[in-house]
């Protein structure tokens, strides 16, 4: 009978062990609710000096470097963002121009991403030694997206991730460059997953800052094909920024550096400077682009 009553008392405690862990444990969706909040929805637009670093690598002694001289590109960046209906639905626009160097001058992209779920991200591409704007592929039925000025940061990469295209699962958690993190699954869903080249995301989100320190991407076939990675995060005008970070290909061996060298947050941003009349008009472009550096100098 002791035994008995033993049995019970222990099975009766387990069962309230789990039960609290179950309340304390968050929701995976709140709390990548949370990062789309600090990612997309803390400012309404944004002003940044960037620069790409991309170059094939070797791993020597647990460390990459570059087999071959990285090529680096120096561009501004100008997004504005428009809430739509729903809280966590935003159309957005952004417009990147480079400046170095020399023989890239004038090259642009413009996105123009929607709250809509049946469009897809538009990606317009200005060449300025062809003078001519070409559409960019944003979505393949075979191939990943293009790339963005010649990184390893595709279109899709570079898009805005919606909350509603994801289930998620939180896996575990774990200390991560010294930062407690949640260890969330992302799994596109059934519409998704026909415009996106990945099956499957892994990311690694700060408890305390809801920033994606680490992002693991596994292709269709379910590769591990790329590592995103948080270098350094800082607090620029109140918002929580990435402001150095990497795209590792696992399978072609290239990364690609980013850094935001300079970054101003909700700053007036003429709505017609995101259209493609700044890809052709020159003049009109560096009219209103000459403003914009003013806040980032």
């Amino acid at each position: 009978m002791r035994s008995i009553h033993l049995f019970l008392t222990t099975a009766l405690l387990a069962v309230t062990c789990q039960t609290a862990a179950a309340q304390t444990a968050p929701d995976a969706r709140a709390i990548m609710t949370k990062v789309d909040d600090v990612a997309n929805h803390n400012f309404s637009s944004a002003i940044r000096l960037m620069k790409f670093s991309t170059c094939r690598y070797r791993v020597g002694e647990g460390e990459l470097e570059c087999t071959e001289r990285p090529r680096v590109l120096l561009f501004e960046n100008v997004d504005k963002r428009y809430p739509a209906e729903g809280f966590h639905d935003l159309d957005n626009k952004t417009l990147a121009l480079i400046i170095d160097p020399v023989s890239d001058k004038g090259t642009a992209m413009l996105s123009l991403s929607y709250a809509d779920d049946k469009k897809d991200t538009d990606f317009w591409l200005y060449l300025p030694a062809l003078a001519k704007v070409r559409r960019v592929v944003s979505v393949s039925d075979s191939n990943e997206s293009g790339a963005v000025f010649g990184s390893e940061l595709s279109t899709e990469d570079a898009d805005i991730k919606k909350l509603k295209d994801y289930t998620y699962q939180l896996k575990g958690e774990e200390v991560y460059r010294g930062r407690p993190a949640w260890i969330i699954e992302m799994t596109p869903t059934a519409y998704r997953r026909t415009r996106s080249y990945y099956s499957k995301i892994i990311a690694w989100v700060d408890k305390e800052r809801s920033v994606v320190l680490k992002e693991d991407y596994y292709d269709r076939a379910g590769r591990h094909y790329k590592q995103r990675s948080a270098l350094n995060v800082q607090q620029i005008d109140g918002v929580w920024t990435v402001t150095k970070g990497s795209m590792n290909n696992l399978f072609n061996k290239r990364i690609t550096v980013w850094e935001e060298l300079r970054t101003s947050f909700n700053r007036d941003v003429d709505d017609e400077f995101l259209t493609q009349r700044s890809l052709t008009d020159f003049a009109y472009r560096e009219r209103l682009m000459s403003a914009y550096r003013g806040h980032i100098k």
